[in-house]
């Protein structure tokens, strides 16, 4: 295809090096996504937990419940925080590619973790496709692929480990 010259963004025969520029930016957006989502879907979760009866309570007072969701917000607001950093570190210009892998891994990963547990906490609804959290659990499985896969997120961390 010709493409004239006007239409041209970037430099000709640098597309891949023009891409791989932005993989810091895809990365950290990928990572503000999966923990809004998981945030999200959490807190209709804790929501869940506050209306569902079960031998006379709330699930969310049996204390296992309650130590999951404590331990499950402790996770998305840490995970938030770090996101919120590199955020910053971008507005600045200083993300790094290394800083941006981790952001995407482990937000992809602590997303996955938390809607897990948010389907278990659902019990049998939480399986069914009219139920959110079936549909976010289903569809948070991609975050640990795209933007590059996880495994590769770990890679790019190890070799900055001199590795």
């Amino acid at each position: 295809m010709v493409v004239p010259g006007d239409n041209v963004i970037g430099e000709v025969d640098r597309g891949f090096g023009h891409m791989m520029e932005r993989l810091p930016q895809e990365r950290l957006g990928a990572a503000v996504a999966n923990i809004a989502h998981a945030r999200q879907i959490l807190d209709e979760t804790i929501a869940y937990a506050g209306q569902r009866h079960a031998f006379g309570s709330p699930i969310g007072r049996f204390q296992h419940n309650k130590f999951l969701l404590a331990d499950l917000v402790t996770r998305a607001e840490v995970t938030q925080t770090y996101v919120d950093q590199c955020v910053l570190a971008h507005s600045r210009g200083e993300l790094t590619a290394v800083e941006a892998a981790k952001a995407k891994w482990w937000s992809a990963q602590t997303q996955n973790e938390i809607l897990d547990h948010c389907v278990q906490l659902h019990g049998g609804y939480g399986y069914m496709n009219e139920q959110r959290v079936a549909r976010a659990w289903r569809d948070a499985r991609v975050t640990k692929i795209w933007a590059g896969s996880n495994e590769i997120m770990k890679e790019l961390i190890g070799r900055d480990l001199g590795f």
